[in-house]
C-alpha cells in the first residue's frame, strides 16, 4: 500500500490483483477473433520504458480504484501540474513499488531486459 497527498488529500494505491483488473480494463488487443486485455503490460512499458506521464497519471488512478479511492483524471491532472508535487519522486515511488510487487515484479524485470536489449541492439547499429 502506497499513499500520497493529492490536492490537500491523503490518497491510498493498492498495486495488488483488483489493480491488475483495473489496468488491464485500459486496453484490450483483438487478435484472431479473441480479445485481450494488455492495459498492465502495455502501461507499464509506456511509464517505465518511455517515462510517460499519462501512464503514471493512468497506474496512479487505478491503483486508487482498487484502493477504494476515487481519483479522477482531472484530479490527478491538477495534483501533476502544481507547481510543489515533485513528479520525478512520484515516479521513482511508483517504480519501486512495481518492481517489488507481487503482481508486477516479473513484468517489470521481462520490461527492463527487453528495453536493454533494445538498446544495445541499437548500439550496434550505430
Amino acid at each position: 500500500m502506497m499513499e500520497l497527498t493529492v490536492n490537500g488529500q491523503e490518497q491510498k494505491f493498492n498495486f495488488g490483483m483488483k489493480f491488475v483488473r483495473e489496468m488491464d480494463k485500459l486496453h484490450e488487443v483483438t487478435q484472431y477473433g479473441m480479445e485481450f486485455s494488455m492495459g498492465l503490460q502495455m502501461t507499464m512499458t509506456q511509464f517505465l520504458g518511455m517515462g510517460s506521464l499519462i501512464a503514471l497519471s493512468d497506474i496512479l488512478k487505478a491503483a486508487n480504484h482498487a484502493a477504494g479511492g476515487k481519483l479522477t483524471t482531472e484530479k490527478l491532472d491538477s495534483f501533476f501540474d502544481d507547481e510543489e508535487t515533485d513528479i520525478n519522486a512520484i515516479s521513482e515511488e511508483v517504480k519501486k513499488v512495481l518492481e517489488e510487487g507481487k503482481f508486477t515484479k516479473v513484468m517489470v524485470a521481462q520490461i527492463e531486459i527487453n528495453q536493454a536489449a533494445a538498446e544495445a541492439r541499437l548500439a550496434q547499429q550505430a
